[in-house]
């Protein structure tokens, strides 16, 4: 009787201890359980992010998300809660997703919002059932900028750029030049660009460390992962070309690199705004790369094009 008793003392502890575990959690319709946070970024700013776990104890690999815009903590708790895909494909896959925001700035691709995102990554490495040999980074538009920068600071299983909007300015004033279509707010940053370094783009590209200007492009054989580029055709925010001039700059560095790049890949496709038909095409890549990336072969030494 005593056995029976402890026993289920026991049960009704271990029942008690999920529960304070989930405390302050939201159960999402997936069965995923999420709530917000937040992180400390450069200089001790705290900053609004979400994490999404699945069910389980884990440990679980981690796919770090920025949205596209600025700084918008609705935006932020909006993907991390998001039952649309990619985040919920993630989810099924048995992936945690750490959502990371912005910090309020009137700074246009403001540098610290790099190093505020490599602490994003810290913190989502440090959740107690995340697995941080496993982390996954993925950002749309501004935030497939960041990243971009970011890949060449932190050690990663592979990364995701989605329409990574002004991934090269001396690039993108090219494309606008050949008369591709570039949309009117990446011409006025270019602009700023210009008119802060003192010199036009054209001559900042004969030696941009003189100007204090890097890119995503500069810093190509710094990538330290895998890449995917998802990038519409049709995107004004994100010229092809420019994509097409930063995939042979990673391929002459060595870098692992994969796009998809439809014909019809509208601004925000990616994260089902619109959702599209490529829009599904798209998680489904992504998902596809990170598995690859995550797989226990990838970290032994096993090149990432035999696990195609």
């Amino acid at each position: 009787m005593m056995a029976k008793i402890l026993a289920v003392v026991v049960t009704m502890g271990a029942a008690c201890a999920i529960c304070t575990a989930e405390e302050g959690w939201e159960r999402l319709a997936d069965g995923s359980v999420g709530r917000e946070v937040e992180f400390k970024g450069a200089g001790g700013v705290m900053i609004p992010a979400y994490v999404r776990k699945p069910e389980g104890a884990g440990p679980f690999p981690v796919v770090v998300l920025m949205h596209g815009g600025g700084f918008g903590k609705a935006a932020t708790v909006g993907l991390g809660r998001s039952a649309k895909s990619p985040v919920t494909d993630f989810v099924k896959a048995g992936w945690a997703v750490y959502a990371a925001d912005f910090r309020p700035s009137k700074v246009t691709l403001a540098s610290v919002e790099i190093d505020d995102t490599v602490e994003a990554v810290k913190a989502a490495k440090a959740l107690p059932f995340v697995d941080g040999k496993r982390v996954g980074l993925m950002g749309g538009s501004h935030g497939g900028n960041v990243v971009s920068r970011v890949m060449s600071r932190v050690d990663c299983s592979g990364a995701v750029l989605c329409a990574p909007a002004a991934l090269d300015l001396i690039e993108v004033k090219k494309a606008a030049g050949r008369g591709e279509p570039v949309v009117q707010k990446l011409k006025r940053i270019i602009a700023d660009m210009e008119k802060e370094r003192g010199a036009p783009a054209e001559e900042i590209e004969k030696d941009p460390g003189k100007y204090g200007y890097a890119s995503a492009i500069t810093e190509a054989a710094g990538v330290r992962c895998s890449v995917l580029i998802i990038n519409g055709r049709n995107d004004d925010n994100s010229p092809v070309s420019v994509i097409d001039v930063y995939v042979k700059k990673l391929t002459a560095a060595g870098k692992k690199v994969e796009t998809y790049l439809p014909e019809n890949g509208p601004h925000g496709f990616y994260f089902g705004r619109p959702e599209i038909p490529e829009s599904k095409e798209a998680a489904k890549r992504a998902v596809d790369f990170f598995e690859k990336c995550f797989a226990p072969e990838a970290g032994r030494g096993k090149g990432f094009d035999d696990l195609k």
